[in-house]
């Protein structure tokens, strides 16, 4: 659509925003999702991106919980599960809200696999669940562990990110939103979790329950043992 003629820095400010609008932003995803989407082009990264989308579903990140309550990081573990039901509660929220399609409904020529149901989507776009989840669990695990732990869960956050990219599946801004909504709701979970209040109580209650099994447990295995 042609732009108005500018006859005042008023009038041209808008243009600039008629502009950015119309063009920047959507030929700027189209670039970037275009030089990302390679699936199919290398056998070797395309089990690696499947494998990085797979690690970064609800029911498969969500034992990243019960690893953390192993290594003796409980209320982390517990932290990272409720953090993770949030995030998926919010991007679906958003995704009603915003009903962005996928690029393979606008675009042509969209390189994608098929090898079974983690490598399509059927919901809206915006913003990515996968990388919501990601980022949410790799930042709140930074916060609470030594900094090589979290040097590597926050980069296995930016390749599940770039997956989706490989694989088809969303924009980039529907992936630079997720990031940022999953790190903005782990500081939000870290800020909560470190006070006393209504979370806390019920937090720590819910851990010494949890052990208070795990203690019964063990002295049964023992009775029955000798």
């Amino acid at each position: 659509m042609p732009l108005p003629r500018a006859t005042s820095c008023t009038d041209l400010a808008i243009n600039i925003q008629l502009l950015v609008s119309q063009y920047g932003r959507v030929n700027l995803d189209e670039t970037v999702f275009r030089a990302l989407n390679q699936a199919g082009s290398n056998l070797a990264l395309d089990a690696v991106m499947v494998s990085l989308a797979i690690l970064g579903m609800t029911y498969v990140l969500v034992f990243a919980g019960p690893v953390l309550w192993w290594r003796k990081h409980r209320e982390l573990g517990f932290d990272v599960v409720v953090l993770i039901i949030i995030s998926d509660v919010v991007v679906e929220s958003l995704k009603l809200l915003f009903m962005r399609e996928r690029p393979g409904a606008v675009l042509e020529d969209v390189s994608t696999l098929s090898w079974g149901f983690f490598t399509t989507a059927t919901s809206m776009s915006f913003p990515s669940g996968h990388t919501s989840r990601a980022f949410a669990t790799a930042v709140l695990i930074a916060f609470g562990t030594r900094y090589s732990v979290g040097a590597s869960v926050l980069a296995f956050a930016v390749m599940v990110g770039l997956c989706r990219l490989y694989l088809g599946l969303h924009w980039p801004s529907d992936v630079l939103v997720g990031a940022l909504l999953g790190v903005v709701l782990a500081i939000i979970m870290r800020w909560i979790g470190k006070r006393d209040n209504a979370y806390t109580r019920t937090r720590a209650r819910f851990i010494k329950w949890l052990r208070g099994l795990d203690r019964s447990g063990r002295t049964g295995t023992r009775g029955q043992s000798s």
